[in-house]
C-alpha cells in the first residue's frame, strides 16, 4: 500500500505523541490500534471507528478516529487552488476585509520603533487570528514574545503577487500573516530559520490548532508565513 500524507492525521498524530508527518504509517497505526483496543491493521481499526473497512487510510478514517479519541480536529480551511478559483469562502481578493484589535502591539519589522494594535484581515480568519494572539499572548507572555520576536509584523492584507511567482499571494485575501521576515527569509531553512526553534513550537502549535499552515513547518521554507489555506 502506498501511504499517501493527509493533513487530517496531523492532529491525531500530535494527540497521540508522535511526529506530526500526516503520513498514516506503521507507528501511527500502532499507537491508533492501542488506543482502540483493536488488532494493528488499518480494516480494524476502520472497523473500530466504523468507516468503511478498505484498510486505505485517508480523511475519513482519520475523522473518525479523532471523533472516537475525543480529539480536536482543526477548521478545514479552502485549498490554495479553491481559493485561486475565486469561489470559495473568501470571494475574490481584497473583499471581505475587517480590522480587529489585537491582544497586544506588534511591531512593524521594516521600522521596529513603530507599533501598530489592529489588523486588517478576512472576516472568516478573524477569530481565529484572535485566537492565536491570545493564546500566544497567554502562554509567553509579552516579554517573552518580544525577545522571541514574534511581535515583529510583516504583513497580513496586501494584495500582491507570490514572492517570484504570478500567481496572487493568500495576503491578496488577507488570510495570510508574516512574522519576523529578516529571521526567516523565503529560502531560508531550518536550522537557521528563526522560528523552526524548539522555543516556537507552542506558538505553531496555537497557529495549527485553527487549521492555519505553516509553510515553514510543511515545506521549510519561508518560515515567516502561515495561512489559513491548505496546500
Amino acid at each position: 500500500m502506498i501511504i499517501k500524507e493527509y493533513q487530517e492525521f496531523k492532529p491525531v498524530q500530535r494527540a497521540l505523541g508522535l511526529k506530526a508527518d500526516g503520513l498514516p504509517g506503521p507507528k501511527t497505526l500502532a499507537a491508533v490500534a492501542l488506543r482502540l483496543r483493536c488488532h494493528e491493521i488499518w480494516s480494524a481499526v476502520q472497523a473500530a471507528v466504523n468507516v468503511p473497512t478498505d484498510g486505505i487510510p485517508g480523511p475519513k478514517t482519520a475523522a473518525a478516529i479523532a471523533a472516537a479519541l475525543g480529539i480536536e480536529m482543526p477548521r478545514r480551511w479552502p485549498t490554495q487552488s479553491e481559493v485561486w478559483s475565486g469561489n470559495s469562502i473568501f470571494g475574490k481578493a481584497g473583499s471581505g476585509l475587517v480590522t480587529v484589535n489585537l491582544p497586544y502591539l506588534l511591531r512593524l519589522a521594516w521600522e521596529p520603533e513603530t507599533t501598530v494594535r489592529r489588523l486588517t484581515c478576512h472576516e472568516a480568519v478573524a477569530e481565529s487570528l484572535l485566537r492565536i494572539f491570545q493564546r500566544t499572548l497567554d502562554h509567553y507572555g509579552l516579554a517573552r514574545i518580544q525577545a522571541l520576536g514574534l511581535d515583529l509584523f510583516g504583513g497580513c492584507y496586501n494584495e500582491r503577487k507570490i514572492s517570484g511567482g504570478s500567481k496572487p499571494s493568500m495576503h491578496s485575501w488577507g488570510i495570510a500573516v508574516d512574522v519576523d521576515p529578516d529571521h526567516n527569509g523565503l529560502k531560508v531553512h531550518k536550522p537557521q530559520a528563526r522560528l523552526s526553534g524548539t522555543d516556537y513550537d507552542a506558538f505553531w502549535e496555537f497557529v495549527e490548532a485553527e487549521g492555519g499552515v505553516s509553510l515553514g513547518r510543511e515545506r521549510d521554507y519561508d518560515w515567516m508565513h502561515f495561512q489559513f489555506a491548505r496546500l
